[in-house]
């Protein structure tokens, strides 16, 4: 467990840091209220253990507290040696006692309040059946040298087994806690790890949608619609300026594909004036702020609609009739209304499939992060198409 691997936001990670931040808190509180018993305890051993014992149990659990706070990366150092270390000094304690028992002294010896931490720790490293016979050492060595220290010689193997037995029952209980807390953070990570990669999968599956929509869309409103005019007269001259636009926005579709980036206002201002200029038509340009920013798909996407609601009114309404086009952009939003004096239709009557305007124009501004458009046509009554493209918050 690394500093780069460990990630607080993850609920495994984010459970064992606090763990053994608690079991480090433990250690340094069982340190306090023992001292008395630590000096007491001296007494019937030998001058040696006292600081030895001291040293293998309080300090792996000060720097486990320490680590949690500044090097995550060594809590697993800090945990192993803070499991092995109170058994440890229990065995080392039957080395140093001289025989003789607690001068009034009914809760045994100062590592009694710990045997039950050294599972603890274990749980934080370890397996659970590893854990579970770490713990099973740890208590039974502190109750046998608890007996001895209370009772001597006298001390009974019935007593110390039932002891023994009673306090890993006891601190087991715990460290099963400990382990189905565990447990539960690896399950959340591996949940949210299941669900970071569906994501990821909808997110790309959405965008070759997007990608799918965008170009059928380009081929009906620029390549057939190019390629149906050739079929006609050209007296107006304009086939020759549609066929240049066709190729330019293949290009553009292409180089947004390939960059995905940003775009500012006055290029993109630029690319649209262009696409309504090719058109024969004029645009009235409002821009709040020429240091904005937006998405090219956002180029892409507006200005196809807006180029396939021109060639709309231009096939339906007939050139005679005029139109407008009013370019507004803003800081975090772009708006286009496209609009005439022709005969109309009844946009209630549009259904689904007609792919100048439910493909080219809808679909095209609703399959777009923050795009909407809508329609407004009544027959006699002209049309006024307006494509809207917010800053998703």
């Amino acid at each position: 467990m690394s500093d780069a691997l460990v990630d607080e936001t993850r609920p495994g990670d984010r459970i064992r840091v606090l763990i053994a931040r608690l079991l480090g808190v433990g250690f340094i509180a069982y340190l306090l209220v023992s001292l008395s018993g630590i000096a007491e305890g001296a007494q019937i051993l030998a001058w040696w253990w006292t600081p030895l014992a001291v040293a293998l149990v309080f300090v792996p659990g000060i720097g486990l507290f320490v680590a949690t706070l500044a090097a995550p990366s060594c809590i697993p150092m800090a945990a192993i040696a803070s499991a092995a270390g109170i058994p440890l000094a229990a065995a080392l304690w039957l080395v140093a006692w001289d025989g003789d028992t607690l001068d009034g002294a009914v809760r045994g010896t100062w590592l009694s309040a710990l045997g039950g931490l050294a599972g603890l720790c274990a749980a934080l490293v370890w397996r659970p059946l590893v854990t579970l016979t770490v713990q099973f050492v740890a208590a039974i060595s502190v109750a046998t040298i608890d007996q001895l220290g209370m009772f001597g010689r006298d001390a009974s193997l019935a007593d110390l087994f039932y002891a023994g037995v009673w306090a890993f029952g006891f601190t087991a209980l715990l460290a099963g806690a400990v382990i189905m807390a565990l447990r539960t953070g690896t399950v959340l990570d591996a949940n949210r790890q299941l669900l970071e990669r569906s994501a990821a999968e909808t997110a790309a599956a959405q965008a070759r949608e997007h990608e799918r929509s965008r170009f059928d869309a380009l081929i009906h409103d620029r390549v057939l619609t190019t390629l149906l005019a050739t079929t006609h007269p050209d007296h107006d001259g304009r086939l020759a300026g549609e066929a240049l636009t066709t190729i330019a926005e293949l290009d553009l579709a292409a180089q947004d594909s390939e960059r995905g980036g940003d775009i500012l206002a006055p290029r993109l201002v630029e690319q649209l004036s262009t696409i309504v200029d090719d058109l024969g038509e004029t645009v009235s340009v409002t821009v709040e702020e020429a240091a904005s920013a937006y998405p090219a798909a956002v180029a892409s996407a507006v200005g196809g609609a807006m180029a396939e609601a021109l060639r709309n009114s231009i096939q339906h309404a007939g050139p005679r009739h005029g139109r407008r086009v009013a370019l507004d952009l803003y800081r975090d939003s772009v708006r286009v209304i496209v609009s005439d004096t022709g005969r109309g239709f009844d946009s209630a009557a549009v259904g689904p499939g007609r792919l100048g305007i439910d493909v080219s124009i809808v679909r095209r501004m609703t399959t777009l992060d923050g795009g909407r458009s809508e329609i407004d046509s009544r027959p006699g009554a002209g049309t006024t198409i307006v494509l809207e493209w917010s800053r998703p918050s």
